[in-house]
Parts: structure tokens; sequence; C-alpha cells
């Protein structure tokens, strides 16, 4: 009876430790989107006229974790790129954000 229970607990400890690096080789391997998407950053004119037309979800995705077919995914690159006021901007605030060089924008402290 011992014997059977030593084997038992041989054989469980033998596939308990083997489970998991099975599990970690089965896993598929995705291409780094980050990197991609990052060579190809929207102007600001076209995340302005994205925001101003309401299309946001034709801009770059920065987010890996957030499919294109995922619920939430226009409210997300919405809020990203255009902020909580989206189509209610000036038209004179969106000429001058376009015309304003990038030497004339305030610097945002990195926090």
């Amino acid at each position: 009876m011992k014997v059977k229970t030593l084997m038992t607990l041989t054989v469980l400890a033998i596939a308990s430790l083997a489970t998991p690096l099975t599990a970690i080789a089965a896993q598929p391997t995705q291409p780094n989107h980050a990197i991609a998407q990052a060579q190809t950053e929207p102007t600001a004119r076209q995340i302005i006229e994205a925001c101003v037309q309401n299309r946001a979800e034709t801009l770059p995705n920065p987010f890996i974790d957030v499919p294109m077919n995922h619920w939430a995914f226009k409210a997300v690159l919405t809020m990203h790129y255009c902020g909580a006021y989206r189509q209610a901007t000036p038209p004179g605030l969106i000429e001058r954000l376009t015309n304003q060089s990038p030497s004339d924008q305030p610097e945002t402290p990195v926090q």
C-alpha cells in the first residue's frame, strides 16, 4: 500500500513540475505592435481633423491591450487623442493649435 501511495505522489510531483513548462512553451509569440505604431505617429493636423470629425478610431492605436474589436476601442482612442471635449473645441482654438510651432508649445512636467 505504501509503495502505491509513494508512486502516486511521485507521478503527481513530476506532472505538477512539467505542466508549467509546457504552458510557457505553448504561448504564442506576438509581434511588438508598440514599436510599429511608434514609427507611425500622427501629425497634430491629423489628430485635430480626426477629433473634429469624431473619427479618432482612424488614428494609430497606442494601446496594445485594446484591440480594434474591443467594445471601448473608439472611446479609448477618443479620450487619448482628443480629450474629454472632442467636437466642442472652438474653431479658433483649432486653428491656433495647428499653426503653433513645436517650440511655442508649453512643456508638460513628467510625472
